[in-house]
């Protein structure tokens, strides 16, 4: 049992009702946000990144299960409604938000939601939806995962160099790769695609994956239950590109998906950032939050772990809770429990 178990066993000994009432007698009224991406049952053979699928569909009904019990759900125009309404957050308040605008969406998570009654918040990225298009993680994994190849050595700037044999199999491989071009600006990620192409000899031809949602399908779930917010444009690594084309990414989002879904877009769903420093995180937060606000967004989930809490709450950096495939059922309710303790 890993240490993370170990904890997640201590913890739930805690009936999850006493440890929220203290929670908020302690604090007051909070927020949970929880953050999927991929909902989906992993074939075999799945050729793209793992760490993306967030749960399995009998996981998802697990953590409804839980959610419906323990808590009033809500989509972030609800919550605009509410706190216009009362002055407050409610007091048992969670939003289910899904990243990245993946076809699975749709035809898995959603079902699921409708036969729950259960509202929900999908972030789209804009340039992907009604195209063939992959994302960069999922070429980088889908070059590693269907290559016969071992050896990359990509050479300066990016300098990656490994022995995919010597990894625990070739997703453990992809997920090192990816987490070392968070380090890269947008011209070397891509000049690094290009090499793992080259010398994994994979090309990839993006028209046979169908990965994203169309547009009819995202408009369908506007009319049906499910707020639709941005998740930028081209989903690049948000605190690797300049302030013009930040400004660019988050304006554009939002404005195709209105001219597209002919729904007002009131959330914006930050992608990832870089590798920073504590200052030049803080940095980018701030820049960030102004410029989703002129943009004229109501909300802003910024990617980091937590609770909002009403005390501070800042409607342009409202936290998440990551939900990661390997969360058990008691892992997942601890995590709601104690999210600063178990954030992965």
């Amino acid at each position: 049992m890993t240490k993370r178990h170990l904890m997640g066993q201590l913890l739930r000994l805690v009936p999850f009702g006493i440890s929220r009432g203290l929670r908020q007698l302690h604090r007051g009224r909070f927020l949970t946000v929880l953050t999927y991406h991929r909902v989906l049952d992993k074939p075999a053979d799945f050729p793209f990144d793992e760490d993306l699928i967030s749960v399995s569909s009998a996981q998802f009904r697990q953590h409804l299960d839980f959610v419906t019990k323990h808590y009033d759900l809500y989509e972030f125009r609800m919550l605009r409604e509410y706190m216009e309404k009362y002055g407050h957050i409610p007091s048992k308040a969670l939003i289910i938000t899904f990243d990245d605008g993946y076809r699975d969406n749709y035809e898995v998570a959603w079902p699921i939601l409708k036969e729950y009654g259960i509202p929900a918040t999908m972030f789209a990225t804009a340039g992907f939806i009604g195209k063939r298009r992959m994302f960069w993680w999922d070429k980088i994994a889908y070059m590693i995962k269907t290559s016969e190849k071992n050896i990359i050595d990509s050479g300066p700037p990016t300098g990656i160099s490994i022995d995919i044999s010597r990894f625990v199999d070739r997703q453990d491989a992809a997920r090192h790769v990816i987490k070392n071009v968070k380090h890269f600006r947008e011209e070397e990620k891509e000049e690094l695609i290009s090499i793992l192409s080259d010398q994994l000899e994979v090309t990839i031809d993006e028209n046979d994956h169908e990965l994203t949602m169309t547009w009819q399908q995202l408009r369908e779930l506007g009319d049906n239950g499910i707020e639709i917010g941005a998740h930028s444009i081209n989903h690049p690594i948000f605190s690797n590109i300049d302030e013009e084309r930040l400004k660019d990414e988050v304006s554009g989002a939002k404005r195709m998906i209105e001219e597209n879904t002919g729904r007002e877009v009131i959330t914006f769903g930050s992608p990832g950032r870089g590798i920073l420093t504590d200052e030049e995180r803080a940095k980018f937060d701030r820049n960030l939050m102004g410029i989703v606000a002129e943009c004229g967004y109501s909300f802003s989930t910024l990617y980091r772990w937590g609770l909002g809490y009403e005390n501070s709450f800042n409607p342009y950096r409202v936290p998440r809770v990551s939900i990661e495939s390997h969360d058990s059922a008691s892992i997942f309710g601890v995590k709601l429990a104690y999210p600063e303790l178990l954030t992965y």
